[in-house]
């Protein structure tokens, strides 16, 4: 995995493109896959979340559709502001606030603050997942719930094989063509393939100190959520 400042660098290059890239290269899929890890947050009105690694906010915009106040965060100041534009053409400015830059590994917030916590596609870019855990442990109230939504390893047989041929075949192609950074789109599917599956994924998570870990596959487990609640005091 790269360093953390050549993460930030990477998505700094490709910030502007970043949407136009998920939408394409997903086949439109990932609106529903946001629209899937905010209704399991559980994300309602007079709830408090803090959205980690929200990159240009799309995710932080699934959970305010819900009546969620939403912290937008990210590492990559270029692609948290874009944000602000997106959620006042979108009509949700009064529910999104976009903070200052957060690592995930050191959030700049008290203790106990939030009702929820999200983070999409971004734990797998993160150094060191202990610490990160440790952080949304702290962050979170009693009972708060944290939900990863995260690529993960396909479960139906003969798509992995097809999914791997794409991966590495046809995305990069793809991406470097439209964002102009081949190298960029190389990454994403070598940290696919380096990350831990589902079960592996559930149980750090369950080893960091979380209650009620579950995780459910979505479109043949080519990504996952998975959930788990901060025990009460």
């Amino acid at each position: 995995m790269p360093e953390g400042k050549q993460v930030q660098a990477m998505f700094t290059g490709i910030a502007g493109r970043y949407d136009l890239l998920n939408h394409v290269l997903s086949g439109g899929i990932d609106f529903y896959w946001w629209w899937r890890m905010a209704r399991r947050s559980g994300a309602a009105p007079g709830q408090r979340f803090l959205d980690v690694a929200a990159g240009t906010g799309d995710s932080s915009l699934a959970l305010a559709r819900r009546g969620a106040e939403v912290l937008s965060t990210d590492f990559t100041h270029a692609m948290l502001r874009l944000g602000p534009a997106k959620f006042r053409r979108k009509g949700f400015a009064d529910l999104i606030w976009a903070s200052s830059d957060a690592d995930a590994q050191a959030l700049p917030f008290k203790d106990a603050t939030f009702d929820g916590l999200t983070i999409c596609y971004g734990i797998r870019n993160v150094e060191d997942r202990a610490r990160a855990y440790g952080e949304f442990l702290r962050v979170l109230r009693p009972e708060g719930r944290l939900t990863i939504l995260e690529f993960s390893t396909p479960v139906l047989p003969g798509l992995r094989q097809v999914y791997d041929w794409y991966s590495l075949k046809v995305l990069p192609r793809i991406g470097g063509w439209i964002s102009g950074d081949p190298g960029a789109y190389t990454y994403l599917p070598e940290s696919i393939r380096g990350f831990p599956d589902q079960a592996r994924l559930a149980g750090e998570l369950e080893a960091a100190g979380f209650a009620s870990v579950a995780w459910t596959n979505l479109t043949g487990g080519i990504v996952a959520l998975h959930t788990g609640v901060k025990p009460a005091e």
